[in-house]
């Protein structure tokens, strides 16, 4: 789960039209990859956003979960997400590349719940208070 922050300390979360509703960039982990390239990869081909070192400012130990309601992914019970924070590159440039966005927002970090995450939404609260954005 990437948690970037511009300039003015907002967060970056987009509107899903598969989901029917605001998520963070996330995603699993491919075999082979570690925290750091998957959310590179995850970035890339959601955002088309290519993520520098430099710009990581931490990768936390704690996770968060959520389960997914019934019906929902008929394979899996919940997703577990590391959180990785990351500094917002202002000459790298942000445009959703598949369904998985159709608009990405900046958002003050109390303001999250005002959008609707669904299922989502505990776990993104608790996944902002470990980057002590919320307390």
């Amino acid at each position: 789960m990437a948690v970037v922050i511009n300039e003015q300390g907002e967060i970056l979360i987009g509107y899903s039209p598969r989901d029917k509703s605001y998520k963070f960039p996330q995603g699993g982990i491919e075999r082979g990859e570690d925290i750091i390239s998957g959310i590179r990869r995850e970035l890339f081909e959601e955002l088309n956003y290519e993520l520098q070192p430099e710009f990581i400012l931490e990768v936390f130990s704690e996770k968060v979960n959520y389960p997914f309601p019934p019906n929902c992914h008929p394979l899996y019970k919940g997703q577990e997400l590391s959180i990785v924070k990351i500094k917002y590159d202002i000459h790298t440039n942000i445009s959703p590349q598949d369904d998985e966005f159709d608009k990405m927002i900046w958002i003050a970090p109390h303001e999250i719940t005002n959008y609707n995450s669904e299922y989502r939404a505990k776990a993104y609260f608790q996944a902002l208070k470990i980057c002590a954005l919320i307390q």
